[in-house]
């Protein structure tokens, strides 16, 4: 992520990056959210709802232990989650599997090579092979 975009998101949400400048050996959260701009809102929105349930039910803060992609898609680990915050997370994480990791439109899980998730646009502009069953016709966006 840029560090504009990611600088966003530590001054929203600073309790839930509280970790962002722990050395190494106590989180993974020192290098940063380790995915592309694509997927800014859903963390934007997954953050916010997750502060706004812990603020109203006066649990424990929540804070990020580890952002980034794996696989094609976001994995966002967390201490402190209670049942409602892993559903908000498995929720977030699932959309990215249909949203551009680069630039946030629709998009399609691509697993041959290194596992992205990328709109045709993208796609192409990798070099990857896409086909009218990926993403639902041959025409050019």
């Amino acid at each position: 992520m840029t560090p504009e975009l990611e600088q966003k998101l530590y001054s929203a949400y600073p309790k839930i990056f509280r970790q962002k400048d722990l050395p190494m050996s106590q989180t993974c959260m020192c290098w940063g959210i380790c995915c592309d701009d694509g997927w800014y809102t859903i963390l934007n929105s997954l953050c916010s709802r997750i502060q706004i349930h812990v603020d109203q039910n006066k649990l424990p803060q929540v804070e990020a232990v580890q952002v980034k992609e794996k696989f094609g898609t976001l994995r966002f680990y967390v201490d402190h989650a209670d049942d409602y915050v892993r559903g908000l997370i498995a929720m977030a994480e699932s959309f990215t599997a249909y949203t551009c990791e680069t630039c946030g439109n629709a998009g399609k899980r691509l697993t041959q090579g290194w596992y992205r998730t990328l709109c045709r646009t993208h796609a192409k502009a990798e070099g990857r092979a896409y086909d009218k069953e990926s993403f639902g016709d041959d025409t050019d966006e």
